[in-house]
């Protein structure tokens, strides 16, 4: 009699297993994120509503945190602020993270989307220099190359950077320009005065962005967001540039290139408001 073969079992399908944390730092992590969210030191109670637990079970771990220096405690309000340990981890992170070589691919990616021509500026002795140049296709023609100065006030960059540098870094260039405008055909939206400087830096500040029509290209329109550093103030911009008619404050681009400029300032140690 011959014997029956047996059916191999099918193999089982391999699933990646999933990582498995520790649920007492998971817990951990939430309560110094509600510290490091914070512009002040917090009191138990309401690091305890903002986490979700009892004032008893965070206030071990807060004792834990203070021991190590990540914490520290106010003997005087009793509150609780980031310590020490804290701060060697965020300068330590930041150290090693150059927002600039994270901009070049991020323009890239906008520029293929929309079909616009991008530029990343900084802000330089002589005032806003682009840095970068990333052609579209089709391509665009301006009248701008790399290494070219656009003007502080009549550029979307630039005044940028005259909402989002301390005066003192763009009053020599501001200035100087507020006299070589003197008597030129300008645009409406070019600000003549200090006055309208301020005016026009608080509206930028307000909505993140700037929208200028290029003067030295006619027929081009240029949009651009800040990449704010630690202090919030701007590192560079990333500008796109497209045909008048299209790209306006409706244009899709604009939305896109504002967050992201708000994911680069994320990375770069920016922790304050950003729009939606």
């Amino acid at each position: 009699m011959t014997p029956k073969k047996r059916k191999t079992p099918a193999p089982k399908e391999s699933r990646p297993k999933e990582s498995r944390g520790v649920q007492s730092i998971d817990v951990g992590l939430r309560i110094l994120q509600v510290l490091a969210s914070h512009d002040s030191a917090l009191p138990l109670k309401t690091i305890s509503e903002l986490v979700g637990m009892a004032p008893s079970n965070v206030h071990r771990y807060l004792a834990s945190f203070v021991r190590s220096g990540l914490l520290r405690q106010d003997q005087d309000t009793a509150r609780y602020d980031l310590g020490r340990l804290a701060l060697q981890v965020g300068l330590s992170a930041l150290s090693r993270l150059d927002v600039m070589e994270l901009a070049p691919r991020e323009l890239k990616r906008l520029v293929a989307e929309h079909g616009l021509l991008g530029v990343i500026v900084i802000f330089g002795d002589q005032g806003a220099t682009i840095v970068r140049f990333q052609q579209c296709s089709p391509p665009i023609t301006i009248s701008l190359a790399l290494g070219s100065i656009v003007p502080t006030l009549r550029s979307a960059s630039g005044q940028v950077f005259v909402a989002f540098l301390p005066e003192e870094i763009t009053r020599h260039v501001v200035e100087r320009e507020l006299k070589l405008n003197v008597g030129y055909d300008l645009a409406p939206s070019t600000p003549r005065t200090a006055g309208e400087v301020r005016r026009l830096a608080e509206k930028v500040r307000t909505q993140f962005h700037s929208v200028v029509a290029v003067d030295v290209s006619p027929g081009i329109r240029a949009i651009a967001s800040p990449i704010l550093n630690t202090h919030g103030e701007a590192v560079a911009t990333l500008c796109l540039m497209g045909p008048e008619k299209q790209l306006g404050s409706n244009h899709p681009a604009l939305h896109a290139l504002v967050k992201t400029c708000g994911q680069l300032s994320r990375e770069a140690g920016y922790s304050g408001h950003w729009p939606e």
